[in-house]
């Protein structure tokens, strides 16, 4: 019997379903799921030839800590998937999956 291993079984790192803010150079959009080496989210686009997997993108992700104090974990990460799941007037709603390019540097709000 020969079974096939699944896409979460190769994975090195666990991916947890959270939803923050992230914003990009001129974008923002929502995670769908983050891990330690990477993460997978959501924006509209109009020009969706800047998310083309193998390139580079700065980002930022901004999320609330249970002291409600604001944490911004801010990047590079390399396009390794796009996926164009619906489009509109309002532009392309790509979900996209980028691989950290580097640790990500932590700041935190100081309100």
């Amino acid at each position: 019997m020969v079974t096939k291993e699944s896409e979460s079984d190769k994975r090195d790192n666990q991916r947890l379903n959270l939803s923050f803010d992230i914003s990009l150079a001129d974008q923002k959009g929502k995670t769908i799921n983050v891990s330690a080496t990477g993460v997978y989210f959501e924006i509209i686009a109009d020009d969706v030839d800047a998310y083309a997997p193998g390139s580079i993108i700065p980002l930022q992700i901004s999320a609330v800590d249970t002291n409600e104090r604001k944490i911004n974990l801010s990047g590079e990460g390399l396009i390794i998937r796009e996926d164009i799941k619906e489009t509109s007037s309002a532009g392309s709603k790509l979900c996209i999956a980028v691989q950290f390019t580097e640790k990500l540097n932590v700041e935190m709000d100081p309100s």
